[in-house]
């Protein structure tokens, strides 16, 4: 099998073109060299399985957050004052500006450590093993009256239902004790009812207070 095509591009002067399109890596404007660098990308998935069905449900839930890891150094006879501006920039809380050498420019923030590294073997150079991930925004779903109104709606279709199921109630002429007995047990139904919307009710404010962002957990 002939290899040659896949030799030609890989030679030094196919490769010129490819890396003219590289940019100067930098993370708040401090720079670094890159050796090499991945990312993954893709989707969010939850599968679901079921008891006695041989066929999964795969729920999708967004793009995967994007994280680059770099493998980069700093070299020079001013390695380490290199190094101690690149981990300045590396601790500052917050987002930055990542210069990607393919990507282009990316919010981003430190995710969690930095290893750094330097070897007698390899004098003049300063390693660091980067790890960044995509810095997005902070936004809140809008909440509206549409829960509000889901509860109304219950509330008034349970009470047509009570009032349908219970039109041809009567306790006339039914023995006193017994007419109490009912009364007793309908009245401690209708409080556990009573309770329950309550907490319902105090469940739906606090949720629509979160969604506002009016109140923090």
């Amino acid at each position: 099998m002939d290899f040659s095509h896949i030799s030609s591009y890989l030679s030094s002067d196919s490769r010129s073109g490819w890396r003219e399109k590289l940019l100067e890596a930098s993370f708040r404007g401090v720079p670094f060299k890159v050796e090499e660098e991945s990312a993954g990308t893709g989707r969010r998935v939850e599968t679901h399985e079921y008891p006695n069905r041989d066929k999964p449900y795969t729920e999708d839930l967004g793009k995967v957050t994007f994280r680059p890891s770099i493998t980069a150094y700093v070299v020079g006879d001013d390695c380490f004052d290199q190094r101690d501006r690149l981990i300045e920039a590396l601790n500052k809380p917050g987002p930055g500006t990542l210069v990607h050498p393919t990507y282009g420019e990316l919010k981003v923030c430190v995710d969690g450590e930095v290893r750094v590294s330097t070897s007698k073997s390899e004098g003049r150079i300063v390693r660091f093993d980067l790890k960044f991930v995509e810095a997005g925004e902070l936004s809140y779903p809008t909440s509206g009256a549409a829960t509000a109104q889901t509860l109304m709606s219950s509330c008034s279709a349970l009470d047509d239902c009570i009032s349908d199921s219970f039109s041809g109630f009567s306790i006339d002429g039914v023995a006193d004790f017994v007419q109490n007995d009912v009364i007793g047990n309908a009245s401690i139904m209708l409080g556990y009812v009573s309770d329950a919307m309550k907490v319902v009710d105090s469940a739906v404010s606090d949720a629509a207070r979160l969604l506002q962002g009016d109140i923090s957990v």
